[in-house]
């Protein structure tokens, strides 16, 4: 997958980072947080907190794609920081039963009406 950055585009309103890879769209190049994930010792739980429309699913969409074993992602992170750690690319890219959940859909003035919209 060659990038050619003359004709980058601007991912307006997508979080999914194979789509954004893929279209050759800009991307501001996370891929270090998968590193700084495997290699933080004694976590039991990641929980992965920020404002709205800091990248959160979009960062989620990333690891989804690199750890989920029904996806050959190589090509996706081609030329992206993660790449260059080839033996933890090896170990752990695409070698994963992964579940990607997002609420980022899911909106309400109450418990009541965000809960009926998460189970729609």
């Amino acid at each position: 997958m060659g990038f050619d950055r003359g004709k980058m585009g601007i991912p307006v309103g997508t979080s999914h980072f194979a789509e954004i890879r893929r279209e050759n769209n800009y991307y501001v190049d996370k891929s270090g947080l998968i590193q700084e994930l495997m290699c933080a010792k004694s976590t039991k739980i990641t929980l992965i907190i920020r404002p709205r429309r800091f990248g959160k699913t979009l960062a989620m969409s990333m690891m989804s794609e690199f750890f989920d074993i029904r996806k050959d992602s190589e090509a996706l992170f081609q030329g992206l920081e993660i790449a260059e750690k080839e033996s933890l690319c090896r170990a752990w890219m695409n070698q994963w039963p992964t579940v990607f959940l997002s609420f980022k859909s899911v909106d309400g003035l109450d418990f009541a009406s965000a809960y009926e919209q998460m189970n729609n």
